[in-house]
C-alpha cells in the first residue's frame, strides 16, 4: 500500500503547492503544466515498473501481447485481420501491440507504453477542461482510475479516449462526438452504447428525468436474468459459461458508496454548477448514470464495467463542484473595480460603492471557507475511498513489485 500512498501524498501536497497557493501569480499557468508533469511521469514509472503480479489482468495482456509478436513475425500485418487475432473487431487495440511488437517482445515495454497512452491521455484532458487540475488528479488516482489501467488496459485507453468527446457532447456537435466514441471503440467494444448517449446525454435534470431513470434501473433489475438468458442464448454466449456467470454476481454495498455518494452531493449543488456552466448537465448525468449502474453492481458485477465509463468523468465534475462554490469572477472583477474609491466625487457614490465592496468581501470569504472545506472533504473521503481500495484488493494492486524482484 505505501507505494500508492506515497503517490497520493505526492499529488496533495504538490498540487497545493504549486496549484492552489498563490494561484492568482502570472506563473500559475507554467506552476499547473509543471504540477501534471511530474505526476504524470510518477504514475507513469509506478506503472511501468510493476511485476506481473500487479494487476489481475497483466498475463491477459502480457499473453495477448506475446501472440501478437509471434504472429506479425509469422503473417505480418495480417494477423491483425486474421481469426487467430482474438481482438480483431478491437483494431485500436491491436494495432498498438502490433506497432510495440515491430520493435520489441518486451511484454514491459508495452505496459509501459499502454500506461504512457492512458496517463498522457488523462493529462492532456485534465490541463485542457479542469478548472482545477491538481484535485482532477487526485481523483484519478484515489477514486481507482489509476488502479484501473494497470488492469483493464482496453478499456481505460478507450475511456481516455472518450473523454475527450465530452466537449463537443456538451457543443452538441455529432460528427466530432462520434469520431471520438469510434476510435475509442476500437479499443473495446463497450463503447459503442455510448453512441445513443449523445441524444440523451443533455436531459434536463428534475424530478421527471430522475423518475425515468429510477424506473428504468427498476425494471432492468427486476428483469436482469430473463434478458441475460435472451442475450447469451444468441450472442455473448461466453457469459453464459461458469467462468462468464461470475459476472452475474453481486458486489458489496461498499462498492456503491462513494459513486452514490457523488451523485447524491452532486445532485444537492447542481444549481451552483449550473450556474457556472449550463453545458455541465452532461457531467450531472453522467454521474446520475454511474450512481444508478453501482447500484445495479450490487445485484451483477457486469454492471460496473459500463458503470466505470461514466463514473471516470468524476476527474472533471468534481473540480467543477469544487469551482462553482468557490469565488465567481465575477466578484473579483466587480471587487478590483471598487478598490480604488478615489474616482468617486460623489459622497454617496462613495459610499454606496464601499458598502458594495464590503458586501462583496464578506461573499468571497464565505465562499474561500466553503471551497477549502469542500476540497477538504474530497481529499478526506477520496483518501478513504484510496484505503478501501487497496484493503479489498480486488483487482490485485498489492503487494506493489517491480519485475527487477526476483520470482
Amino acid at each position: 500500500m505505501l507505494v500508492y500512498n506515497l503517490l497520493l501524498l505526492w499529488i496533495i501536497i504538490s498540487g497545493i503547492f504549486l496549484c492552489e497557493i498563490h494561484k492568482d501569480n502570472h506563473h500559475i499557468k507554467l506552476r499547473i503544466t509543471l504540477f501534471i508533469v511530474l505526476s504524470s511521469i510518477a504514475m507513469i514509472i509506478l506503472a511501468s515498473l510493476r511485476g506481473s503480479t500487479v494487476g489481475i489482468d497483466y498475463p491477459n495482456y502480457s499473453g495477448y501481447f506475446t501472440e501478437v509478436y509471434a504472429g506479425i513475425h509469422k503473417q505480418g500485418a495480417t494477423f491483425l485481420l486474421s481469426n487467430a487475432n482474438i481482438y480483431r473487431p478491437e483494431l485500436g487495440y491491436s494495432f498498438l501491440n502490433y506497432v510495440v511488437a515491430l520493435f520489441t517482445n518486451d511484454v514491459h515495454i508495452f505496459m509501459a507504453v499502454a500506461s504512457i497512452v492512458v496517463i498522457g491521455l488523462t493529462a492532456v484532458l485534465v490541463y485542457k477542461y479542469s478548472p482545477i487540475p491538481w484535485v482532477s488528479m487526485f481523483v484519478f488516482v484515489s477514486f481507482g482510475f489509476f488502479g484501473n489501467s494497470l488492469n483493464f488496459i482496453r478499456q481505460c485507453i478507450a475511456i481516455a479516449i472518450f473523454l475527450f468527446s465530452i466537449k463537443y457532447l456538451k457543443e452538441k456537435r455529432f460528427l466530432p462526438y462520434i469520431g471520438i466514441v469510434v476510435l475509442a471503440a476500437s479499443f473495446h467494444k463497450v463503447m459503442w452504447i455510448m453512441i445513443p448517449l449523445f441524444f440523451i446525454a443533455r436531459i434536463k435534470v428534475n424530478w421527471k428525468s430522475l423518475t425515468v431513470y429510477g424506473g428504468l434501473t427498476a425494471l432492468i433489475m427486476g428483469l436482469s436474468w430473463p434478458l441475460f438468458n435472451l442475450i447469451t442464448k444468441y450472442v455473448y454466449k461466453y457469459y453464459a459459461t461458469k467462468e462468464g456467470l461470475y459476472y452475474m454476481m453481486g458486489r458489496d454495498w461498499q462498492t456503491a458508496a462513494i459513486p452514490v455518494i457523488t451523485t447524491v452531493t452532486l445532485l444537492i449543488v447542481k444549481k451552483f454548477i449550473l450556474q457556472r456552466d449550463p453545458k455541465n448537465v452532461v457531467l450531472i448525468n453522467f454521474s446520475i448514470y454511474s450512481g444508478l449502474l453501482y447500484i445495479m453492481t450490487c445485484q451483477h458485477f457486469l454492471f460496473q464495467r459500463f458503470g466505470m465509463i461514466f463514473f471516470t468523468s468524476a476527474i472533471l465534475i468534481i473540480p467543477e463542484l469544487l469551482a462553482s462554490v468557490g469565488v465567481n469572477n465575477e466578484q473579483v472583477d466587480v471587487l478590483r473595480d471598487t478598490e480604488s474609491l478615489k474616482i468617486y466625487k460623489n459622497k454617496d457614490q462613495k459610499k454606496k460603492a464601499l458598502q458594495e465592496r464590503r458586501q462583496i468581501k464578506s461573499s468571497q470569504n464565505m465562499r474561500k471557507y466553503i471551497y477549502y472545506y469542500a476540497a477538504a472533504a474530497v481529499l478526506f473521503i477520496g483518501f478513504l475511498y484510496n484505503v478501501w481500495i487497496l484493503m479489498a484488493n480486488r483487482v490485485n494492486l498489492i503487494p506493489y513489485v517491480t519485475f527487477f524482484a526476483k520470482k
